[in-house]
């Protein structure tokens, strides 16, 4: 079409945001274009929310968020130390080359999968990218976790506690069945920016690769970001400066 150039085009292979933008300043073919664009990033959010409602997650072996902790927790075992350092500044080096290398390659397919879309109509591509943008979110699986917290408390409150344990990593024996469901609560605001809100601001800001990328940060934040030992005989670690670069990556 007629005024839409190459950088235009690269631009919109990242960033929804991207198609606003055009789509405001263009006029006539370029601007129906840059609109199928917009609506388009818009279908793909509803029908990744809708399949996360209907179906839930995907089968573990074809989860990329799942992909993600396999591939860190292996490199994990090479970066981090087996011996406490007061001060490792070749684990932290290590961490933050493994960070950005697993995030340039996830980065760089998601990038791929969305600029390599055939040109087709607007809503075929809405359909693509919501598929692909499904796994990068969770809101069912969220919510029944914490739901099962209530459930579990129903029945006692010992189960209660030992249900929000799989939540939390404060010491819940000594919590009464009213801050179990604080905890839950709270739990469940946390994670809906993490799970939900975040995924989707990265969606809008930078496209599947900016969900994707999000998501690795956030996955590796977890695995790798929380000081001291972390495993089991010859897989125990010790995670201190070769998890700051992670943890500072998922604060940023």
């Amino acid at each position: 079409m007629t005024g839409i150039d190459l950088t235009a085009v690269l631009a919109v292979a990242l960033s929804p945001l991207a198609w606003l933008y055009q789509w405001w300043g263009a006029e006539g073919a370029a601007h129906l274009f840059w609109a199928q664009q917009i609506m388009a990033a818009a279908f793909a959010v509803l029908v990744a929310l809708l399949l996360d409602r209907l179906w839930g997650e995907p089968p573990v072996w074809l989860h990329p968020v799942v992909l993600m902790g396999k591939l860190l927790g292996r490199i994990g075992q090479c970066i981090a130390p087996s011996a406490e350092k007061t001060r490792d500044y070749k684990a932290f080096v290590y961490g933050m080359l493994a960070w950005c290398a697993l995030a340039a390659l996830f980065f760089v397919i998601y990038a791929l999968c969305q600029w390599l879309l055939p040109p087709t109509q607007w809503w075929w591509q809405g359909l693509v990218v919501g598929v692909l943008l499904k796994p990068l979110l969770s809101w069912r699986m969220l919510q029944d976790e914490v739901l099962a917290v209530e459930v579990a408390l129903q029945q006692s409150l010992p189960a209660g506690r030992e249900r929000l344990s799989w939540l939390v990593s404060r010491d819940t024996t000594q919590l009464d069945a009213a801050t179990v469901r604080e905890s839950a609560i709270e739990t469940l605001a946390e994670n809906l920016s993490d799970s939900v809100i975040a995924p989707l601001f990265w969606f809008a800001v930078l496209g599947l690769p900016g969900a994707a990328l999000y998501r690795l940060a956030n996955t590796a934040d977890a695995m790798w970001g929380y000081p001291g030992w972390r495993g089991q005989g010859t897989q125990r670690r010790h995670w201190q400066w070769a998890g700051k670069w992670a943890a500072r990556a998922d604060d940023v």
